[in-house]
């Protein structure tokens, strides 16, 4: 905490005397907490009215999974080629998730120092090679080893680097979850911030053959 507070005042001193903000470079630094491209005094302010305060409680601001497709059609492809989860930055303000990963369902591992900024997507993919074209801005993981998404469904979840779980879904093909990802050309989609993705109410087919990986979900629109 003592090394964060010295930087952001550092920041601020050679914002004033230079004109310059030296964390411009990252589209958006931790210490922009208003977002606005330059740590500024309305930053130090909102930091001093927070001074204190417990986090216990407060809503951690993480991202989100956000579309799996764990049965791709045979008319797209094998599932080895296709499959993939998608996690989904919906906040205003990059994350640093680097050292996270996938257990439970498939295992699949964030490089260090991987930057997700607002509104921006990571694919994990049983086989990156099946989507780096097709994606050429969006960060790609493959899955490790012999991992593989089941066809009848389970649990995949999104772990911190510190082994704590962040969130998780335990999708299926049956009773309240929608049957037409499982095999039928869509992937299944989540309805997006303000959808308990925990809960198969707030998940959709996709309207897009194969899903929409690294983009906006296609039932957004909806």
């Amino acid at each position: 905490m003592k090394r964060f507070t010295q930087n952001f005042f550092y920041t601020i001193i050679f914002t004033l005397l230079y004109g310059t903000n030296p964390l411009q470079t990252y589209a958006q630094c931790p210490t922009d907490i208003n977002s606005s491209g330059i740590v500024d005094g309305e930053d130090l302010l909102e930091l001093l009215a927070t001074y204190g305060m417990s986090c216990e409680g407060l809503p951690s601001f993480e991202p989100s999974i956000s579309e799996i497709h764990y049965n791709p059609s045979t008319q797209q492809g094998s599932d080895n080629l296709w499959e993939f989860v998608e996690i989904y930055n919906p906040h205003e303000f990059g994350i640093d998730i680097g050292g996270w990963y996938l257990a439970d369902a498939v295992s699949a591992i964030v490089p260090n120092s991987t930057w997700l900024e607002a509104g921006s997507y990571v694919v994990f993919a049983n086989d990156t090679s099946s989507y780096n074209q097709l994606l050429p801005f969006t960060i790609i993981i493959p899955f490790s080893g012999s991992s593989s998404l089941h066809n009848s469904g389970e649990t995949i979840r999104l772990m911190r680097s510190d082994g704590s779980q962040s969130d998780f879904v335990t999708y299926s093909d049956y009773g309240e979850w929608s049957s037409e990802p499982d095999g039928g050309g869509p992937s299944l989609e989540w309805k997006g911030p303000g959808f308990d993705n925990t809960l198969p109410s707030s998940w959709a087919p996709s309207n897009a053959f194969g899903g929409s990986p690294g983009h906006a979900n296609s039932t957004w629109a909806d």
